[in-house]
């Protein structure tokens, strides 16, 4: 099954600290712990809104204090991302590792309701598949990787995330979308391929190896 730590150094790099940007939504529900070069205060630090980090205190058992914001320790990022985003999308109950990650980047990116519904969406265009809650893909995506198929799955999540960031209508964002996209997708490639890939792979490496030995002694009589 998959590991939550595995995609948690590509996020922190890829958000990096505090933010203030107006750009982003989460600008509408800012801190009041200060303010960015652009003199806009803070809403958002490691990828973390001050919304989020406000609301899941008491739950999580940090305390909201704006030293605790700014610094924002792993042993609080963590508590959060887990609980937060990975738990939701059943992380730990994937198979493939590259799936498990674009289902928990898709939740980070857009909420879990946001990244459940274009899962949805998904599924249904992609391979007539309708599907109530995660629970129901995440059975049918372990399926797909039984049957070394989770190769193709994560081609075509990478293309529909894409067109979906193109649909947003969001120019000023675009570029940065696409741009950690194209990270993720290099970033995680390798993982997505399934054990029967991995088998498929190895017994033709085998079978090339044993036809060059053969005619290797062939030529050699």
């Amino acid at each position: 099954m998959a590991d939550y730590k595995n995609i948690v150094s590509f996020i922190k790099a890829r958000e990096g600290g505090l933010s203030s940007a107006t750009t982003d939504t989460a600008s509408r529900n800012s801190s009041n712990c200060g303010n960015g070069s652009n003199m806009k205060p803070y809403h958002t630090n490691k990828g973390v809104t001050w919304t989020t980090f406000t609301s899941l205190a008491s739950k999580l058992g940090y305390s909201a204090t704006c030293s605790n914001f700014m610094a924002m320790p792993d042993s609080i990022w963590l508590k959060i991302y887990r609980s937060s985003y990975w738990n939701p999308m059943m992380g730990d109950k994937i198979k493939n590792q590259a799936v498990a990650n674009v289902f928990v980047e898709m939740a980070w990116g857009s909420g879990v309701g946001g990244a459940t519904n274009a899962l949805k969406k998904f599924f249904i265009s992609n391979y007539n598949k309708s599907f109530v809650d995660v629970s129901e893909m995440v059975k049918y995506v372990n399926e797909l990787d039984s049957e070394g198929k989770s190769s193709d799955l994560f081609e075509k999540l990478n293309t529909y995330r894409k067109s979906f960031y193109k649909s947003l209508g969001q120019p000023a964002n675009l570029t940065g979308w696409i741009n950690r996209l194209n990270a993720f997708y290099i970033v995680n490639k390798p993982y997505a391929i399934s054990k029967k890939e991995k088998k498929i792979g190895i017994l033709a490496i085998l079978l090339v190896i044993i036809g060059g030995l053969y005619l290797y002694k062939k030529l050699k009589k």
